[in-house]
């Protein structure tokens, strides 16, 4: 029986001449169409087979272009793998709206701008440091709602007032936008301040650092990135040597103060209590009858509560405003009348700066030898007590220091009225109100 040959339905011509090739369509018994390219190549009839019209014709035209041209096959014809990758990388190119074509340049641009770093590597860095993500404040803008920020969280009038100052400084000096501010700019600001010491200088840059801190909280700046503040140098401080009273000092200094300062000096020298805390504190703080003056957290620099022990001869210094209420201070300048004090009471050298919390920690700890109990009152660690406070003191002399007591009768200079009479009581033997 004849073998029957598959029946063909159309020829499709692509080129002329020796050029030409020609597609055959064979409608198979499988139901399925073939299309097979036919042409002649180097004195012999050449076939490929394909089951895609769109395909045939796409390597029909390939090779029409080869012929004329006179290349080989193996140079010139593509793979159905080749022509998959060339449909992904159009498909591709087109979901961002771009030829091919301009997706290759796009790529080769960005190629030679990075270098040896991976594009990936560059995109994400680029998208975590866009300055546009981030609001835009003025150095002036970020100064006061930063100490806005202050006021609402209840710090003292002291700390806003310094801040506010020292802010002001800082803005004057470096204009322009909190994200533009470099931590050379900082240290240039804080260079160009001559007439300072490095305590204060340390003291402005520990204001910036947290200024720039809130800024970041708020988002002006990058969130996971350490500020340029925190970037700057800090000021060598060199070491003093430590200043305290002696007991004769001390206790000129107490008869020769004005009953205003008074209540400072006696709680600095005999309670080691700072006198920004002592600012804050009031008549109420101070537990006659429990032995102890209580410092809440807020009122604490280092924002801890404590209790510091009320000994015998504060209490006797103290006793004119034992019923007394509200602020322990109503001077406005402490500093001016501490250097008045020290003036009356012929102390060589005039007022000692930190002298009286130096005092107290040097003679507690004599007394006490606990070094760590001592920091607790004062409200230190052990490190900075040996570092910066401790000065070595004799027993003689501690003994003096716990027992300097106001002569009898005494009262002190420019003491109000309502206390006097009070005073007056108490010494004719009338038991005071306790609290």
């Amino acid at each position: 029986m004849p073998r029957k040959r598959k029946r063909r339905s159309s020829i499709v011509e692509i080129g002329s001449g020796p050029a030409t090739v020609r597609i055959y369509t064979i409608n198979r018994k499988d139901g399925y169409d073939q299309f097979t390219l036919a042409w002649k190549e180097g004195g012999r009839r050449k076939t490929r087979c394909f089951s895609c019209m769109d395909e045939a014709k796409m390597v029909g035209q390939q090779i029409t272009v080869r012929l004329i041209n006179g290349a080989t096959a193996d140079a010139c014809e593509a793979t159905r793998r080749d022509i998959d990758l060339l449909r992904y990388c159009e498909r591709t190119a087109t979901e961002f709206g771009v030829t091919l074509a301009a997706a290759i340049d796009e790529w080769a641009s960005a190629r030679r701008t990075a270098g040896e770093v991976p594009l990936s590597d560059a995109v994400r860095f680029y998208a975590a440091n866009r300055a546009d993500l981030f609001a835009v404040r003025s150095n002036v803008q970020v100064a006061a709602e930063f100490v806005e920020s202050l006021k609402r969280k209840g710090v003292s009038d002291i700390y806003v007032r310094n801040a506010t100052g020292t802010l002001k400084r800082f803005t004057d000096a470096v204009a322009g936008n909190i994200a533009d501010v470099t931590a050379a700019d900082i240290n240039r600001f804080l260079d160009g301040l001559t007439k300072l010491g490095p305590v204060t200088k340390n003291g402005i840059r520990r204001n910036l650092v947290t200024m720039f801190g809130f800024a970041k909280k708020q988002g002006y700046l990058h969130p996971d990135r350490k500020t340029v503040a925190e970037q700057t140098d800090s000021f060598k401080v060199p070491e003093k040597e430590i200043a305290i009273f002696t007991p004769d000092e001390m206790e000129r200094i107490l008869l020769a103060a004005h009953a205003r300062i008074l209540p400072l000096i006696a709680i600095g020298g005999f309670a080691g209590i700072r006198s920004a805390e002592v600012e804050r504190l009031n008549w109420e703080d101070i537990k006659w009858d429990r032995g102890h003056i209580e410092i809440a957290g807020w009122k604490s620099k280092t924002a801890a509560r404590r209790l510091v022990p009320l000994p015998d001869n504060l209490k006797a210094w103290l006793a004119p405003w034992r019923e007394e209420t509200g602020p322990i201070l109503s001077i406005s300048d402490a500093s001016g009348a501490l250097g008045d004090t020290a003036v009356k009471a012929k102390i060589p050298g005039g007022w000692r700066q930190n002298a009286l919390r130096h005092s107290f920690i040097s003679y507690r700890v004599a007394e006490t030898g606990d070094v760590a109990r001592t920091s607790l009152e004062a409200g230190n660690s052990p490190k900075m007590i040996f570092r910066h406070y401790r000065e070595i003191v004799d027993e003689e002399a501690t003994k003096a220091w716990w027992s300097i007591m106001p002569p009898e009768g005494w009262e002190p200079a420019g003491l109000k009225w309502s206390i006097r009479e009070r005073l007056r009581r108490v010494l004719a033997g009338q038991k005071p109100t306790n609290r």
